[in-house]
């Protein structure tokens, strides 16, 4: 029952960012980079599926958001208002663009560092069980 509410929670978190990323819910000319860092950093780090799920789907959503933005940046798309970045502006775009993304980017590798040291605390935590259980074998075979 937990796993159907958790689905779905994710669900509508992956359908809030598609929605983000179409500009529906954001003022014109403002990255969403800043606010899926956030969302990544706020994620509960966890070994497990549903914390994988939700972190891939965040950082592909990062990735197309940056993508998105470049274009923008470039002059290559508009705005969900429809405007055009004007030509003196492309380079202010750009400079603050790479700076949302960098500052996203450290967001993800300290929360990916955070999960792969949960998991490799797991491991280790099972291998000193096993380790002690052989020893509790051994000492009572002799």
């Amino acid at each position: 029952m937990a796993r159907v509410v958790l689905t779905i929670m994710l669900m509508g978190l992956s359908f809030s960012a598609y929605s983000d990323f179409l500009g529906f819910k954001s003022s014109d000319n403002v990255s969403k980079i800043p606010a899926l860092a956030e969302k990544i950093k706020s994620l509960k780090v966890e070994q497990g599926p549903i914390f994988e799920d939700s972190f891939n789907q965040l950082v592909k959503s990062l990735e197309t958001t940056l993508e998105e933005e470049k274009l923008f940046c470039s002059g290559e798309s508009a705005d969900s208002a429809g405007k055009v970045i004007s030509k003196d502006q492309k380079q202010v775009c750009f400079r603050q663009l790479k700076s949302n993304y960098l500052e996203a980017i450290e967001s993800v590798f300290k929360v990916k560092k955070q999960y792969l040291i949960t998991i490799h605390n797991n491991q280790l935590e099972k291998m000193n069980q096993i380790q002690s259980k052989i020893k509790s074998d051994i000492d009572k075979s002799f």
